[in-house]
């Protein structure tokens, strides 16, 4: 019998990361532990994620220093009883304290970038005219979107010798120089508590979602003319779902017909792998560099911006059979690039492969 691999999973973004620990903790001689600050209604959480208590400074000061020097007690704990401390987004102590304990620990990391902690405009402006359009006009990611910053975060955990994991997109806003090495990995999901419902071949309405967390960047202002616009000319349903909780949305999604997820930003996320494992037909706009990067050609999704927004929409809308076969070809593409548990069987060989080192 092998040793117990433990591993710490810093943070929980989009639920990922609670989803991949839960996954790691099925594999024989493995213990995953995700903990993060705080939750909310987009999030969700296993029994492996352990949330950190935090209240606003503003509101309580004494509560809330008295909870970050907890928390770093805490925190310094976790880190010395895994053998891996993989991190997403950014350091969860203030001055990065976490990741000078596992310095002084002599722990391996590895660091999951995940969007806007990395994502670089200077880049994105240089091939996605839409995301330049928006850039300054309301996007909700204005202020944390910064190429100093990206260098920033990407400086900070190259100091201390982190080994990038990044999906397609992403890797497209790596420094080479500081990580002449990064994995690719995919976002992921439990594809098994998703029961696939096709959409029907002769179903003459379609039920139309959008989900936008931030309306600018999914481009729900180029959206919502051209539905209303179709609405006059083409007989289906919408649903415009926003500020309600994350299982509230997966309800309504399981008997929609399309999702219609961004079409500014050139990438898809979570919201999208959640409707294809549906077998839903997905509009979202990729762009051809990601597909250079290593996203698999033959993705089902609908490629949209909003150029071919209506041209696209109309063909969904009026073809119930393309619908249906873009829906079993979205849940076979699931299940074979963002199984949560085949990916953390790929993710043990790479701890595995780091700790060897």
């Amino acid at each position: 019998m092998g040793s117990t691999l433990k591993v710490l999973i810093i943070n929980n973004v989009a639920s990922m990361q609670a989803i991949t620990a839960n996954a790691l903790n099925k594999i024989d001689h493995v213990e995953a532990t995700c903990i993060a600050f705080g939750t909310h209604k987009y999030i969700s959480t296993f029994p492996s994620t352990i949330e950190l208590k935090y209240v606003n400074k503003k509101e309580n000061l004494l509560l809330y220093l008295y909870y970050k020097i907890i928390s770093i007690f805490k925190v310094y704990q976790y880190i010395k009883q895994s053998a891996i401390v993989h991190y997403v987004w950014t350091p969860i102590l203030p001055f990065a304290l976490d990741l000078y304990f596992c310095k002084f620990l002599n722990k391996k990391i590895l660091v999951e970038f995940v969007g806007s902690e990395i994502r670089k405009p200077s880049v994105l402006f240089s091939f996605n005219k839409y995301y330049k359009s928006v850039f300054s006009n309301g996007y909700e990611y204005y202020q944390l979107e910064k190429n100093n910053e990206s260098e920033k975060v990407q400086k900070v955990f190259s100091k201390f010798n982190a080994i990038p994991t990044v999906c397609p997109e992403i890797s497209l806003f790596i420094n080479k120089k500081l990580f002449p090495k990064n994995y690719l990995y995919m976002q992921r999901l439990n594809s098994s508590d998703f029961i696939p419902n096709f959409p029907l071949k002769n179903k003459t309405k379609p039920l139309i979602i959008h989900s936008p967390s931030a309306t600018i960047a999914k481009g729900t202002n180029y959206i919502l003319p051209i539905i209303e616009e179709l609405k006059s000319e083409y007989d289906f349903d919408f649903k415009l779902l926003h500020n309600i909780s994350r299982n509230e949305v997966l309800e309504i999604m399981k008997d929609a017909d399309i999702l219609l997820d961004q079409i500014i930003l050139g990438s898809y996320g979570l919201a999208t792998c959640e409707a294809m494992a549906f077998g839903k037909p997905v509009m979202c706009y990729i762009m051809p560099e990601v597909f250079e990067a290593g996203l698999d050609k033959n993705c089902p999704i609908v490629n949209t911006n909003p150029d071919n927004l209506k041209e696209n929409l109309i063909k969904l809308i009026t073809n119930p059979a393309l619908r249906h076969n873009i829906g079993i070809e979205s849940r076979k593409f699931v299940e074979k690039y963002h199984n949560a548990d085949t990916i953390a069987k790929e993710l043990v060989e790479i701890y595995r492969t780091e700790l060897t080192k």
